[in-house]
């Protein structure tokens, strides 16, 4: 029994104790705290010192008791963009908080109203590195298989990024090779690869810092056709046979374009005035006017030119 009536005792004093409570911080307070200011989107060409990476300072603010004690507990802070709440002058950077808070009021970004800082004007140290744009040199090596070829040069979605960094690196790096450890496979139309910039040297920085490698390919056949061989600069005087006068052209195209080749789109030419003998094996030169071919050979390679007087 006595048991009973010490619990009964402990809630009644529980719940007076919670209704103290929230009657007492439900209220709101206007009260000084310190606040823990740091910053986001910092150029890449800049980095803030220690002491400027996280500043203190009072600011008023009027919240609830609820949450006052939720930000005693948590701590005050605040990160803020950098060009927005920053400003320069003669080549130094400076922060004020009291400039700051219209902006903060709006964004609407924290359980309190903010009302007012010291206006202090809080100088900001900072190192500036040398940036410059360079080159993107494509050195990823591709494997192309089931009978894919490239139909055009691997290309990159931009052809320079800026780099930030060392000053010494900076002036010595003339482009930048792009390159990863393992082969890229190609077994389609088209591949592409994200490459993070940052692997090649965690010591520069890039904008931007991933870019885009894209592999057009094509899935490519053989085929065969015959071509007369055209002799040409022929004196009149002479009889001239060549042997044979058809020559087999091999060439390779992709798949979807293979209807689309045909003997006309080559020329397998033979100049006479190349000739020096009478009787001599001679390489005719061959040519396409067809872009759709990707390449081609001749077979034989060579014919034999029998000259009559």
């Amino acid at each position: 029994m006595k048991y009973k009536s010490v619990i009964g005792f402990l809630l009644v004093v529980a719940v007076v104790a919670s209704l103290w409570f929230i009657s007492k911080y439900k209220d709101t307070y206007q009260e000084e705290v310190l606040f823990t200011i740091s910053f986001k989107n910092i150029p890449n060409d800049l980095t803030l010192n220690s002491n400027a990476q996280q500043i203190e300072l009072p600011v008023e603010i009027r919240a609830s008791g609820f949450t006052l004690i939720w930000e005693k507990l948590f701590g005050h802070r605040a990160v803020l963009d950098f060009k927005e709440n920053t400003y320069s002058r003669s080549d130094s950077l400076f922060f004020n908080f009291s400039k700051s808070i219209k902006k903060i009021k709006r964004s609407k970004a924290f359980a309190y109203e903010i009302l007012s800082a010291d206006d202090l004007e809080i100088p900001l140290k900072f190192e500036r590195f040398k940036s410059k744009r360079v080159p993107l040199i494509n050195k990823v090596e591709l494997e192309y298989t089931q009978n894919y070829l490239a139909i055009k040069k691997p290309y990159f979605n931009r052809d320079s990024v800026t780099i930030t960094g060392n000053d010494d690196k900076i002036n010595s790096l003339k482009e930048i090779l792009v390159s990863q450890e393992s082969k890229l496979i190609i077994n389609d139309s088209l591949t592409t690869l994200e490459i993070d910039l940052k692997g090649l040297n965690v010591d520069l920085n890039y904008v931007p810092q991933r870019v885009l490698l894209t592999v057009e390919a094509a899935q490519m056949t053989e085929g065969k056709i015959q071509v007369p061989v055209q002799l040409i600069n022929v004196p009149s005087s002479y009889n001239v046979k060549v042997i044979p006068d058809n020559v087999q052209v091999v060439f390779s195209t992709a798949v979807s374009n293979f209807n689309k080749v045909n003997e006309k789109d080559f020329n397998v030419l033979l100049d006479y005035n190349l000739i020096k003998d009478l009787n001599i094996a001679a390489t005719p030169n061959i040519t396409t006017s067809n872009d759709a071919i990707v390449s081609y050979r001749m077979n034989p390679k060579q014919v034999q030119v029998l000259t009559i007087k």
